[in-house]
């Protein structure tokens, strides 16, 4: 498990309650991406495209498994993972105002294959099933219109196929950080992570079963159950039928995500074959 250093400290005149607030009215801050337990001073950052279906997952199963009520109770208007995995309110604003008094995780994950599993899964997967996922629906059009504003392939014209990996790069790279999709913005910004001193960093690649067992054994759930569920982590993203980067790619890539590179010392010369 990979250390980090915390992020610059607040000034002292700073609240702690609008320290809190700052973190909440950032635009990829949900509380259905912070699992938090107050009593344990735990807490853990979900990363779109990282795992986090698969910790959801196993801490619903894990937690029932042991006869754990939901944090939130039934009259909630929550199905019943997001009962299990949300805190309350109080719980929630409390770690943000005193994060460093958290054991705070998070999962992360090679900047080249979250983006190319993002644009795999939400534009090649979602093409080739009856319909895009929901969050495709009006987004998909979006992009094909920016293909045709600058002449890119993927365009209205090209309805028969999915939106190509460069046309989709060329949409992203169009956007600032920090106001993208949460699945393919960068890590750094939707873990929130210049405010959030992760103590943790977990890579999804090597770190994901024993990750997860730091995490549950603070909740009492077994480790050796915790450890099969995690080696077939749900939610997977189909394997590719050929590399999607070349040289020219993958430089726009590592120029597009090299905070994430920087700050969770991925390699920048390991696109090949990806």
């Amino acid at each position: 498990m990979a250390e980090t250093a915390s992020p610059a400290a607040p000034t002292a005149s700073r609240s702690a309650f609008a320290r809190a607030l700052e973190v909440m009215r950032r635009p990829h801050f949900s509380p259905y991406k912070l699992f938090i337990r107050r009593d344990l001073r735990l807490a853990v950052g979900l990363n779109p495209k990282v795992g986090s279906t698969a910790f959801r997952q196993i801490i619903v199963e894990g937690l029932t498994l042991i006869g754990a009520r939901p944090r939130l109770g039934p009259w909630w208007p929550l199905n019943r993972t997001r009962r299990f995995t949300t805190a309350p309110l109080g719980e929630m604003i409390h770690a943000l105002a005193h994060p460093a008094d958290y054991a705070f995780h998070c999962f992360v994950r090679n900047p080249y294959t979250r983006v190319i599993s993002a644009w795999n899964d939400k534009f090649v997967r979602g093409f080739n099933s009856p319909t895009y996922a929901r969050s495709m629906v009006k987004l998909v059009p979006r992009v094909r219109a920016f293909a045709d504003a600058r002449g890119l392939p993927g365009g209205t014209a090209e309805l028969q196929a999915p939106v190509p990996f460069p046309t989709f790069l060329a949409y992203v790279e169009s956007q600032p950080e920090g106001g993208r999709n949460q699945h393919w913005d960068t890590q750094r910004s939707v873990l929130l992570a210049d405010r959030i001193p992760y103590r943790h960093i977990h890579r999804m690649e090597t770190d994901f079963a024993a990750g997860m067992v730091a995490i549950t054994q603070p909740l009492g759930i077994p480790s050796d159950w915790v450890e099969q569920k995690a080696a077939r982590p749900a939610n997977a993203s189909g394997a590719l039928q050929q590399p999607v980067l070349d040289a020219a790619l993958a430089a726009r890539v590592q120029h597009l995500y090299a905070a994430d590179f920087e700050r969770f010392g991925y390699d920048p010369n390991s696109w090949h074959g990806l």
